[in-house]
């Protein structure tokens, strides 16, 4: 299932849309598309228009929910026949088909490249955010290149990877989400255990906050920014940092992660940091 040499690496170009990684793969041997390269899916999903365009057909099981950041949405299973990202050329892969389009045309999280399939046949992925480059290791062990990195264990839930985060005493768990345009994002009452119940500067009237389950007004549901006098995450403390309050699951987007490399090790459930 990997390259051609089983050894050998694969090294993709990478592109940051609205702050989050989109790499170039042809399905069923179409033109190449732009598929967000999300950690916080646990399957691929595409918009009904893309998978048309790619032609993936539903394989005819039962319908499925899924669950985004705003609600649920119905879907129904398909098989990409084939996927080629790079020299990665591979077969059968499972995902899922919308059955309700939310997004635009072509717009961010219409195709959508989760975790499942990679997890599954490669040993580590790394998300360059300096380089603007995604490596997929399938035999080697993951080695950084950087002299300071850091290594942080993380666990799989509903096929997501999930790091500890902490701040002033209060632990959370949240989901290593580079689909998040956002940087570290809690719930409601995460704040209010960190003492925020109520303060902090609104996002703004007008921001719409959109994603599998709808979009939402960030004023309706109370998003807002709070500081802390210091989160830790990654084996790393981070002065006065910034949190993001708004629906959804607790989670650390592609903001955060902005000039690191980040690594995902599938083989030891670590997840690496080099800055």
């Amino acid at each position: 299932m990997g390259p051609q040499n089983p050894w050998a690496d694969v090294t993709v170009p990478m592109q940051l849309r609205a702050g989050t990684p989109h790499v170039m793969a042809s399905i069923n041997g179409q033109r190449a598309i732009p598929l967000l390269l999300d950690t916080g899916a646990t399957l691929s999903v595409f918009e009904p228009d893309v998978a048309t365009a790619c032609g993936l057909l539903p394989s005819g099981g039962r319908r499925l929910q899924i669950r985004g950041v705003h609600g649920t949405a119905g879907a129904s299973q398909a098989v990409m026949s084939t996927m080629d990202l790079g020299q990665w050329h591979t077969t059968n892969v499972p995902c899922l088909v919308r059955g309700i389009s939310s997004f635009r045309p072509g717009g961010l999280g219409s195709a959508i490249l989760g975790m499942d399939h990679l997890r599954r046949h490669c040993s580590f992925m790394t998300i360059d955010y300096q380089r603007n480059t995604v490596e997929l290791g399938f035999s080697r062990p993951f080695q950084p290149i950087h002299g300071r990195a850091t290594r942080t264990p993380l666990r799989w839930s509903m096929g997501m990877p999930v790091i500890r985060v902490s701040s002033g005493g209060v632990s959370w768990d949240a989901v290593v989400d580079s689909g998040s345009t956002w940087g570290i994002v809690i719930d409601q009452s995460t704040a209010a255990r960190l003492g925020h119940a109520h303060d902090g500067m609104g996002m703004g009237r007008g921001l719409i906050l959109s994603g599998v389950g709808g979009s939402v007004q960030a004023d309706q549901v109370g998003a807002r920014t709070i500081q802390v006098s210091a989160a830790q995450l990654c084996g790393e403390t981070y002065p006065g940092a910034t949190l993001y309050v708004m629906p959804g699951p607790k989670r650390i987007g592609s903001r955060f992660w902005q000039g690191a490399r980040v690594t995902v090790d599938f083989r030891s459930n670590s997840l690496w940091l080099e800055r």
